[in-house]
């Protein structure tokens, strides 16, 4: 018995109300996966300077770090 038939078989003994749920979770499903293809990848070159105004690394690397291991104390 194929995947499809066995869904067939599954849903057909379901009442209405589940049948509902399980068309609505099989069409989300199918717009998940029409959404991951179809997502573009963001190069890498696009996320250079991102923090450059962040707060959080402000100033020389050497501060940075100090600030971070100080946070563990």
């Amino acid at each position: 018995m194929t995947m499809v038939e066995r869904l067939c078989a599954v849903s057909s003994i379901l009442p209405p109300p589940a049948q509902a749920e399980l068309l609505d979770f099989a069409e989300f499903l199918q717009q998940r996966n029409r959404t991951a293809q179809t997502a573009a990848p963001i190069p890498l070159q696009a996320l250079v300077g991102g923090l450059e105004d962040s707060m959080n690394f402000a100033g020389s690397p050497m501060n940075i770090q100090e600030n971070l291991r100080r946070e563990w104390d």
